[in-house]
């Protein structure tokens, strides 16, 4: 940021700090013009970064919706679009390392159909350890070993054969043995579907893929999720609601940058 004077350099300390968005959320300087101007181009920078990334349009489109809502002082529906932002670009990694199963089920509206099914990831842990459990090494998530951290069934009990492959195309492709028992029944499983993250799923999934710690992005977004509900924070003044949000959206894209590996 080009501005030199006083506000701005508050501004620009409060930005450098680290704690967490709900201890600063009361001592946020007010925004100004030239700082407006400074997250704007940010924003357009990062446009270009995101041409030809998985999903890179819904992030693009979240931050503008994120500088729309600060700007009119909606801080709760600002920060909604920051979590979205995290959300989408540990997604875009999911699809682009394991299946692309993943985005059609977005596209066809079927995610949340299987998540209703009980086809769900709860957290990252069980995951890994599923699939190592069958791997019995260290686990690398590709096209295959993805199906390993869903769900097992039989034939009877198949209900997604379109989001499901076979055991014996995992044994081939693996060069293992796979035993495992249907999710509902008893019977040896003949195939394994997949599981729909949860969020922090998702992000552990992500950083696990792309060998990163996760404490910052999940710190970031547990921050955010708190301003969002139960708080709100509705009685904040509107230049100072844009700052909290300008701070929390660096720190994103910040991460996203890393989990993307954009911008060199």
């Amino acid at each position: 940021m080009r501005c030199r004077s006083e506000q701005c350099r508050e501004i620009s300390s409060f930005l450098e700090r680290r704690d967490g968005t709900l201890d600063v959320v009361y001592e946020a300087p007010r925004s100004n013009p030239s700082f407006r101007r400074y997250v704007r181009k940010i924003i357009t920078d990062q446009e270009g970064l995101l041409k030809g990334v998985v999903l890179g349009e819904d992030i693009s489109n979240s931050m503008w919706t994120g500088y729309k809502n600060a700007t009119l002082g909606f801080l709760r529906s600002a920060e909604e679009s920051n979590r979205f932002i995290i959300e989408r670009a540990c997604l875009s990694v999911l699809v682009s390392e394991t299946s692309e199963k993943y985005l059609e089920l977005l596209k066809t509206r079927r995610w949340h159909v299987m998540v209703d099914s009980g086809y769900t990831i709860r957290n990252e842990r069980d995951a890994l350890r599923s699939v190592r459990r069958f791997l019995g090494r260290e686990v690398r998530l590709d096209r295959f070993t993805i199906y390993l951290a869903g769900e097992p069934t039989c034939e009877r009990h198949l209900m997604f054969p379109r989001y499901s492959i076979s055991v014996k195309e995992l044994e081939s492709s693996l060069h293992l043995k796979v035993r495992a028992k249907c999710r509902k029944c008893s019977r040896d499983a003949k195939y394994f579907t997949l599981a729909m993250p949860k969020a922090s799923a998702l992000m552990g999934l992500a950083t696990h893929i792309r060998g990163m710690k996760g404490d910052v992005l999940k710190t970031t977004y547990s921050n955010i999720s708190r301003i969002i509900h139960p708080y709100g924070f509705n009685d904040l003044e509107k230049d100072r609601v844009f700052t909290l949000w300008a701070r929390d959206l660096l720190t994103v894209l910040r991460e996203v940058n890393r989990l993307l590996v954009l911008g060199g």
